[in-house]
């Protein structure tokens, strides 16, 4: 495994569909970085702003192997424009439905986030996408050119479409916790086997759908399959 960096954390905004989205770009201190890494969160009602566990420690661990990393707040979260997610109405909606109205805004926000990576490094070469974002992060990736990976923790199969995933043509790695409360792992093993080649399952106890304890271990098999070692 390539030795760790020191890294740059640094704060950024880019334009958004409804304003000005907060992002940091994470990349090592003093080396050049070889290749971009855009990383997409969790839903904004279940924790999902960039310093979530698995997001911020991803971000770090990734840009340390000398990748410059991107992740992003949604709007309404953090210091991104819009109105706030967290509201009454939204609550008792997403409780109801699992989703709220407002998720094909975070799909622009998403392909805002993408294309400012892309214009700051000349492009993306990996995706990796974490419970909801692992929907939108591969929905980018199939609209995108030159992405040479998708990395999808904890998909959210139940929520959402992932059938665009039969037609992504770069090597897919997957991965998942046999105990997640959101991802049931019979239907994830049905969904995958439906996808296109090349690509990858992995399936181990690594706390639910969270990865408490066990950032390090994700971030070092994300890893190991961006680098085709697996």
């Amino acid at each position: 495994m390539p030795k760790a960096a020191s890294v740059v954390q640094e704060h950024v905004t880019f334009d958004g569909a409804i304003g000005q989205i907060e992002a940091i770009l994470t990349y090592p201190e003093q080396n050049d970085p070889q290749e971009s890494i855009f990383i997409v969160g969790p839903h904004p009602m279940l924790g999902g702003d960039f310093d979530n566990n698995v997001i911020r420690e991803l971000s770090t661990c990734l840009a340390e192997r000398n990748t410059l990393t991107l992740r992003f707040n949604y709007r309404g979260v953090g210091q991104s424009d819009g109105e706030p997610i967290l509201s009454t109405d939204n609550i008792a909606e997403f409780w109801a439905r699992s989703r709220i109205d407002q998720e094909s805004g975070f799909a622009e926000d998403t392909f805002a986030a993408g294309q400012f990576l892309a214009d700051t490094f000349g492009k993306v070469s990996h995706v990796v996408g974490y419970s909801f974002g692992a929907w939108l992060g591969s929905r980018w990736a199939a609209d995108a050119t030159d992405v040479a990976s998708v990395s999808l923790v904890a998909p959210t199969i139940n929520q959402h479409n992932y059938s665009h995933c039969r037609q992504l043509s770069m090597p897919k790695f997957v991965v998942a916790s046999a105990d997640d409360f959101a991802v049931p792992t019979d239907q994830l093993r049905h969904q995958f086997d439906q996808w296109s080649n090349p690509k990858q399952l992995v399936i181990e106890n690594v706390d639910n759908h969270f990865f408490r304890g066990h950032e390090h271990w994700l971030a070092n098999m994300i890893s190991t399959f961006q680098r085709g070692d697996s």
